[in-house]
């Protein structure tokens, strides 16, 4: 039984004719023109045609003043959250400051006045609300 060749045999001419491109050498006739066309892909983007006007975008710049330094009263702040001039809230809130002056208390023997403390307002540090959008401004420590 004898073997087909299943890949028949070429001339060194015909093989050199199917070979692949040199890829060292260039071709003009396939190089692109750049008379007329313009250029492709994502360089297009930025190149406005001609008779259009490019559109640019509005850009919006807010300057927002620094929070002032807040006391342990309602205050006129302008929120950087909602851009707003308003009064702020302010919320008591217990702190390491209310806790030892309870614990003094206590140590001294005058454990009923233990819970003083967490009523006094002036024991507790004063965190500032926005009162348009409820956002934290900042704390004023006593």
């Amino acid at each position: 039984m004898e073997k087909e060749n299943l890949y028949p045999e070429m001339s060194t001419y015909e093989h050199l004719q199917n070979a692949p491109p040199n890829y060292n050498q260039t071709y003009p006739e396939m190089m692109p023109s750049s008379a007329g066309v313009p250029p492709s892909g994502a360089m297009m983007q930025n190149i406005p045609i001609q008779g259009q006007q490019p559109q640019l975008q509005p850009i919006t710049i807010q300057n927002i003043p620094p929070i002032p330094p807040l006391g342990p009263h309602p205050c006129l702040v302008s929120c950087p959250s909602c851009y707003q001039k308003k009064m702020t809230i302010v919320r008591p809130e217990a702190a390491t400051k209310t806790h030892l002056f309870a614990a003094v208390l206590c140590l001294v023997g005058l454990c009923c006045c233990v819970c003083v403390p967490y009523f006094v307002d002036s024991c507790k540090n004063a965190n500032h609300y926005c009162s348009n959008c409820g956002a934290f401004l900042g704390t004023y420590n006593k």
